[in-house]
């Protein structure tokens, strides 16, 4: 049996039936770990003394009181451990370690889960490309700042792993190297001890290689209880509609005409499949204002990197071209605009989430065309941060392939609150064979580069 192919409800039931043990699933991810990482760089910090501490605690544990049991996890290096180092993709914050666990990360050890360690983000989780490398093609790019969470599991080393989104930071890396990724709405997953980048864009999530593991993260890791009002009446009070139907809508984004004809015709094909008298689909266009978000994005994101990264700001010589123009940029950006921006975001949440009543899902291609070749090449605009933007839980599947046979995803959106909801769609696609378990890419499959 290859631990590195099974999925987290797998190994939870391998664990169960006393088949496998926490050092047994450990080992496999460090093994999987010295074999693939020289090549696809995923992860920042790994340490077997913390590792193995941490599988002394395990043992003590009944896995019945604990729902995540010795279940390997990666975290992008923007999140606080306490016995790790938060270095956030920057050498201004080499070997910093804060002393303390992020929120969601404590909430994951309170589930029996083993934090394995840290993995590579781009620097402060923004746009400079860090060393990370996609699987499928070591010269195309892996996506942008989760890569490393992201990579570490399409190639097995870790069967799930933590990242951030602000504009398209999930969502992009799972399309381009093809598995589950999932944002939930903003403010869902806690933020407390994680890196700030922007207060109304910033949003936590994960990927995976099930829809099942999707759906067991989620519950691990989210805020809960009458404390959080809108979370407690739509999430912690969901209860599935077995022969529900699903008044789906298929978009053409904003920037639908700039993804590659390949990526617009498989969507499209893609569709057509689904097939069921439990899907009810229709196409939609989406609210005019949608044409304005990218600018509005940009310049709430700007101005709150040029406000949070000051003093970094000043240290500039160890800080990219990239990240110091950003903040230039968004020191060019009045207080007066940027709360207009601010203002703007929220009307336009709120009309949108009106606007969405009339369906529970939103279809749309969630990358313009397969990873392009290059590290250093832009991203071809996409809808994905719309949906950040918006505060949207979004699900990003792998069910597309491009011209060269690579991975590119689809976006699945939900209104606010209504990820349950998300994730019982997905669970019902499965049924129907539209959704499978992902493999692990293994080393064979990966060209070297020239």
């Amino acid at each position: 049996m290859n631990l590195t192919h099974l999925t987290v409800t797998q190994l939870l039931e391998q664990l169960e039936a006393k088949a496998i043990t926490p050092q047994e699933i450990a080992q496999a991810s460090l093994q999987q770990i010295r074999e693939i990482d020289p090549t696809v760089h995923a992860w920042e910090f790994i340490d077997e003394e913390v590792i193995q501490a941490q599988l002394t605690k395990i043992n003590t544990y009944a896995q019945t009181d604990y729902p995540l049991y010795a279940i390997p996890i990666g975290v992008k290096d923007i999140y606080n451990t306490y016995d790790m180092p938060t270095q956030m993709g920057s050498p201004i914050w080499k070997d910093f370690t804060p002393g303390n666990d992020a929120r969601m990360v404590h909430y994951l050890r309170r589930s029996g889960a083993l934090i394995l360690g840290k993995t590579v983000t781009a620097e402060f989780a923004v746009h400079y490309q860090n060393k990370t490398r996609n699987p499928h093609d070591l010269l195309r790019s892996p996506g942008t700042s989760s890569s490393g969470s992201c990579v570490a599991v399409a190639t097995g080393m870790v069967p799930v792993a933590l990242g951030s989104q602000t504009a398209g930071s999930i969502s992009r890396p799972a399309s381009y190297c093809g598995i589950y990724g999932f944002k939930p709405t903003f403010g869902v997953l806690p933020r407390i001890g994680v890196l700030k980048t922007t207060d109304s864009l910033d949003t936590l999530g994960f990927f995976a290689r099930s829809v099942e593991d999707l759906a067991l993260i989620f519950e691990a890791s989210r805020v809960r209880g009458e404390n959080y009002e809108y979370v407690h009446r739509y999430i912690d009070n969901y209860r599935t509609a077995p022969e529900k139907k699903f008044r789906i809508g298929i978009v053409k984004h904003p920037k639908w005409d700039l993804a590659s004809d390949t990526a617009k015709t498989a969507f499209e094909q893609w569709c057509c499949t689904l097939q069921s008298p439990r899907l009810e689909i229709e196409e939609v266009t989406l609210p005019a204002f949608c044409e304005t978000i990218h600018a509005t994005h940009q310049c709430i994101y700007d101005k709150s990197l040029a406000y949070y990264f000051k003093d970094e700001y000043a240290q500039h010589t160890l800080m990219s071209p990239i990240f110091y123009d950003i903040i230039q940029d968004g020191n060019k950006i009045t207080k007066e605009q940027y709360q207009e921006a601010l203002e703007k975001q929220s009307r336009e949440t709120v009309a949108f989430n009106d606007w969405l009543e009339s369906y529970d899902i939103l279809l749309t291609l969630a990358t313009a065309d397969e990873a392009p070749v290059g590290l250093t090449t832009p991203d071809t605009p996409d809808a994905n941060l719309i949906w950040t933007y918006l505060g949207l839980p979004c699900a990003t599947i792998p069910v597309l392939k491009g011209e060269n046979g690579l991975p590119i995803g689809v976006s699945v959106v939900a209104g606010k609150y209504r990820d349950t909801l998300l994730l019982d769609f997905l669970k019902y696609l499965t049924t129907i064979n539209i959704l499978t378990t992902v493999l692990p890419i293994s080393p064979a499959n990966t060209k070297e580069p020239v």
